[in-house]
């Protein structure tokens, strides 16, 4: 892969914590126009490798590079500058704000950057971009008929869409995506997965996704990185992944999970 369509990549990550070794030497790549999925049983190392890539904490060892630049020094913001968005677990939305004010959030700190005076007088030209962004990221995610409401009046599904699309809003070409689908029912599930593939079609985005739920993962994702205590144990598609005895043992148990998207269910 080019610099340019390589998106991100980490190799041999080693993480330790005083003499617990977190993680030990997984590498992974998550380029642009695909889902890739990084799975495991808790404690397995997800999290830890996650915090690695976004910048929240740097590898004992390794490298980090996004669009074949060396990262793994860098802060989350300035990933962020280089095209590097997260979502995380606990939502931090704004319930004092309306959902269209949420979603600016995400462009209107990537225009700051590392630049806080430009919140407070921005230019005209901004302000144009800012509006674009929004409108085209409540459009991506299915939520313009809630622009005007406030995230503590919506449902979980509905939050998490509001999440995601301040994440669009920003104009990051790859996002990390940390249990998306957390609170969300079977319905808002399949909807969310099917909104995750609209957005690496619609604007060729790269989106890597830590998920327990694999009928999502399954359904969504082109390609699998496996880990448990802290080690790569398997990598493939998910049908490979779905067959592989190791996985089994180590994760999904005795049960296929159907692999492939559902049919479509309105947002």
């Amino acid at each position: 892969m080019t610099g340019s369509d390589s998106g991100l990549v980490i190799q041999d990550i080693v993480v330790k914590y005083g003499g617990h070794l977190a993680v030990n030497r997984i590498s992974l790549a998550a380029p642009r126009g695909r889902i890739t999925g990084l799975i495991g049983p808790n404690g397995a190392g997800k999290t830890t490798t996650f915090n690695a890539c976004s910048g929240l904490l740097r590898p004992t060892s390794g490298e980090v590079h996004l669009f074949g630049h060396d990262v793994t020094a860098l802060p989350p913001q300035r990933r962020a500058q280089r095209g590097l968005g997260r979502t995380f677990q606990r939502m931090e939305l704004f319930d004092s704000l309306s959902v269209r004010e949420n979603v600016a959030l995400g462009r209107e700190a990537g225009i700051a950057g590392s630049r806080p005076w430009r919140h407070l007088r921005g230019a005209r030209s901004d302000a144009q971009t800012i509006a674009e962004a929004v409108e085209d990221a409540l459009r991506l995610c299915g939520i313009s008929a809630l622009a005007s409401r406030r995230p503590a009046d919506l449902s979980t599904g509905q939050r998490r869409l509001v999440e995601l699309a301040r994440c669009v809003a920003g104009g990051f070409s790859i996002m990390l995506l940390d249990e998306p689908s957390s609170g969300l029912d079977k319905q808002e599930t399949v909807a969310f997965g099917q909104i995750l593939r609209s957005l690496v079609e619609a604007q060729g985005v790269g989106i890597l996704i830590v998920e327990h739920d694999m009928s999502l993962v399954m359904s969504v994702c082109d390609y699998l990185h496996v880990l448990d205590f802290g080690q790569p144990i398997f990598q493939g598609t998910p049908a490979e992944v779905n067959a592989s005895d190791i996985v089994r043992a180590a994760y999904l148990g005795s049960e296929a999970v159907e692999v492939g998207l559902p049919a479509e269910v309105g947002v």
